[in-house]
């Protein structure tokens, strides 16, 4: 038998919930795809994202952005809600709080780096535009990373850390 880690737990609850990981994965992948397309495009045409310009909304899909950002935070977070009935059965089995919000966040971070990847991989295929720099590529990258990481934890931690205050009577009952 094998060490039970936080890692290989998380990997045993996606396998368990295998249709609905592929779903959730194959959605986020589309909306990585979105979220690529606007970070390069806003790279390219002003070399860094200005989120607070109103001049940019004239040339770059800056409603593109903030559009795919909220689809992606809102997919994590009804992925949290999803996972709620399962914190008060932890809580009850003598799990802490920290525990359960480290654990989900993790969930989510593996549940949606495949998706992460294969929309990064899905828009290098797309023309490359006149303007191309390795540099831009790679700050590109670099902040599309680090929007996911953050938006991972910017959305789990309130959620999950609400949700282990959840009665464990009314989370088992709601199980079954």
């Amino acid at each position: 038998m094998t060490q039970l880690t936080y890692i290989s737990y998380a990997f045993r609850i996606l396998a368990r919930d295998r249709l609905f990981s592929f779903a959730y994965g194959l959605v986020g992948a589309v909306l990585f795809f979105v979220f690529f397309l606007s970070i390069r495009i806003h790279f390219h045409l002003f070399g860094g994202i200005s989120l607070t310009s109103i001049v940019s909304f004239d040339q770059s899909p800056q409603f593109l952005f903030y559009l795919s950002t909220f689809a992606l935070l809102s997919l994590f977070f009804f992925h949290c809600l999803h996972n709620l009935g399962e914190l008060g059965i932890m809580m009850a089995v003598g799990g802490n709080r920290l525990g359960c919000i480290w654990l989900h966040s993790l969930l989510l971070l593996l549940l949606f780096l495949p998706g992460f990847l294969l929309g990064w991989i899905l828009n290098l295929s797309l023309p490359t535009p006149a303007s191309f720099s390795l540099l831009l590529e790679v700050k590109s990258i670099l902040s599309a990373l680090f929007c996911f990481v953050v938006g991972v934890f910017v959305v789990s931690f309130p959620t999950i850390g609400l949700g282990t205050f959840i009665d464990p009577y009314k989370s088992i009952r709601r199980q079954k």
